[in-house]
């Protein structure tokens, strides 16, 4: 008769109760077992405390003897020299204590090799990484980066590079920012890209100041604000560093203020008679203040002009008057040009004149409502008019040919001799008369 072997579930509960037994019989033996253990680690840790090796990662690599470097003219073209791995034989007890910043790893930048040649303006040289730990953390057994690659390169240095402010962004409507004309730094790097620079840029966002509230925004700022270059052919020179390997930045000052467009009204005045027109060579100003100040100004005025009859065609610099504490813009001037064209003043009167019958047939008379008289605009110079008076004109009805009964009769004018430059006209031109016979006495 064969053996029945045990199904898997026989199987799964034997091992069920094997394990039971293991955590649950024996107890006060397996935590003696356990405190011995513990002790006899500690005893090791502590007495014994063995060697083992150890793996430091991502340790920087630094260097010195740069300003040997700087002596001889020449720069890195890269600093970042990277990080290494360093192996180290250290006691286990100070295994969690060892990184990287318990071992310095450098290159020597007063190295020999470091130069170049007439004709070379850089090179790539490889440098020994020199590697020490700190006292009581073991000892270095290996670096994975015993060379690094360096790259050398010729210094050139420019003085007075000019460089130019470019504003981006804007600012609330009334406000405008300025800065000083010209700016000027001293740039050196490698010479292959140094020697190519033309100019500086420096960009400046407006929307990025403080604040945009128009009752705080004017005032004085300064920021530091980063250097791009650019050649000849405006195109971008990158990887300009100074020694310290940081990019260019230059200090800025930057004036934000108030302004406001204003027109401007000369003030002139002028003898009794006479009349002007002027232009001006320009019709606004920029002006800059407090704001509140701007608000209130709707024009601008200039110093009083005195225009004279012999004045036409003639020009007169006039300077504007400006409130306390309001500007003109930089650059601009604060006077304007006023060029004046005086003539004598024109005027219409109105005169009551007599009528004049002529040509009346002997054998009719003028009705009862015959006009007598009639107005006349009279225009012409105010001199000329004031000398002008109803005798220096006639105006006439001829009743030549007409017969009893009313008629419209159209009125005649005839100026005397003395009254050139006057022009005279009817304000009714025509009259209705009514012409009767004459009674037998």
């Amino acid at each position: 008769m064969q053996n029945k072997l045990p199904s898997a579930k026989q199987i799964f509960q034997a091992v069920g109760r094997f394990f039971k037994d293991l955590i649950t019989k024996n107890i006060p033996l397996k935590i003696i077992s356990l405190l011995f253990a513990i002790m006899l680690w500690g005893y090791v840790l502590t007495i014994e405390n063995p060697e083992y090796t150890k793996v430091v990662r991502d340790v920087p690599i630094s260097m010195t003897g740069e300003s040997t470097l700087t002596e001889k003219g020449l720069m890195l073209v890269s600093r970042e020299l990277g990080t290494t791995d360093v192996t180290v034989q250290c006691a286990i007890g100070k295994h969690s204590e060892l990184d990287a910043s318990r071992i310095t790893c450098t290159v020597d930048l007063s190295d020999r090799a470091l130069s170049l040649d007439e004709d070379e303006s850089s090179k790539v040289v490889p440098l020994t990484v020199s590697s020490t730990i700190r006292s009581g953390y073991g000892t270095i057994t290996s670096v994975e980066r015993s060379t690094v690659s360096v790259e050398i390169a010729r210094v050139s240095t420019r003085n007075a590079l000019p460089v130019s402010v470019e504003f981006t962004g804007s600012l609330p409507t009334g406000f405008r920012a300025s800065t000083q004309d010209h700016f000027t730094v001293t740039v050196s790097g490698m010479q292959s890209l140094v020697d190519q620079i033309a100019r500086g840029v420096v960009t400046i966002d407006l929307g990025a100041f403080p604040t945009s509230d128009p009752d705080t925004l004017a005032g004085e700022y300064s920021g530091v604000y980063p250097i791009l270059f650019y050649n000849s052919s405006n195109v971008g020179v990158d990887n300009i560093v100074d020694d310290s390997g940081d990019s260019y930045s230059l200090e800025v000052p930057v004036t934000i203020r108030a302004y406001r467009e204003v027109e401007i009204v000369p003030e002139i005045s002028i003898a009794d008679g006479y009349d002007y027109a002027y232009t001006l060579s320009r019709r606004s100003v920029t002006l800059f203040g407090e704001r509140s100040t701007l608000l209130a100004l709707n024009t601008i005025q200039t110093e009083p002009i005195t225009a004279l009859p012999n004045m036409t065609g003639e020009s007169v610099l006039s300077k504007l008057i400006l409130p306390d504490g309001v500007t003109t813009g930089d650059g601009e001037s604060d006077s304007v040009t006023v060029t004046l064209t005086v003539s004598e003043k024109t005027e219409t009167r109105t005169l009551t004149v007599p009528i004049a019958v002529r040509g009346l047939d002997g054998a009719l008379q003028r009705g009862e409502d015959f006009p007598t008289e009639t107005e006349v605009s009279v225009t012409g110079t105010v001199k000329r008019l004031d000398a002008f008076t109803a005798a220096n004109l006639t105006v006439t009805a001829d009743l030549t040919g007409y017969g009893a009964g009313e008629h419209t009769i159209a009125l005649q004018i005839a100026l005397d001799t003395h009254s050139e430059g006057i022009s005279v006209t009817l304000v009714q031109p025509t009259i209705t008369v009514a012409l009767v016979e004459k009674t037998a006495e």
